[in-house]
């Protein structure tokens, strides 16, 4: 009885405690340079910026930041991607500064721009960013189905390649010019 419980425990795979993201490189910035108030010495941070769309709870996050301590080459989408480490039980505080109805930073009395701040779960940042992910690949599709019966999608390369064989011989008018294979 008491192997049975051990080799349970064993199969057992520990919770993860990371949520990693995937996004694209132009939404992050590395190594960016800053002194440090308290001893002046000069250190780095990065930033990834949210696309525009990207909803969380019904509200668009698109231009909001975060400061993730890690930033790392994607191991699976590509060297286009980034895969950033986030810790699950720790809230990501995301930050963006707020502008009026004509895009101007609102200030405060101080002449300090105003940013609103919020803290958010890293599941829910990546659940937000894979149906972002998968709204612009829909969209992607359907422009390329529109564009398709121009481009003569759908026929086979052989068939198209005939068919401007057979053309390029009636415009000519001769048809003794045909290509070895053709005969």
């Amino acid at each position: 009885m008491a192997d049975a419980t051990e080799q349970t425990a064993q199969t057992v795979q520990p919770e993860k405690k990371n949520v990693y993201i995937t996004i694209y490189k132009k939404f992050v910035k590395t190594d960016i340079p800053y002194s440090d108030r308290a001893t002046g010495e000069l250190k780095t941070f990065n930033s990834v910026t949210l696309p525009s769309g990207t909803k969380i709870d019904g509200m668009d996050y698109g231009g909001w930041q975060f400061s993730p301590w890690f930033v790392n080459p994607s191991k699976f989408r590509g060297e286009n991607y980034v895969d950033i480490p986030l810790l699950k039980d720790r809230l990501v505080k995301m930050h963006h500064s707020v502008v009026d109805e004509e895009g101007n930073y609102v200030k405060d009395e101080n002449g300090k721009v105003v940013q609103e701040r919020a803290e958010i779960r890293p599941e829910q940042i990546k659940e937000a960013l894979a149906a972002n992910y998968r709204r612009y690949r829909a969209g992607q599709s359907q422009e390329q189905a529109k564009e398709s019966p121009e481009k003569g999608e759908g026929e086979s390369l052989a068939k198209r390649a005939a068919s401007a064989r057979e053309a390029s011989q009636t415009l000519s008018g001769d048809e003794a010019r045909q290509p070895a294979m053709a005969r």
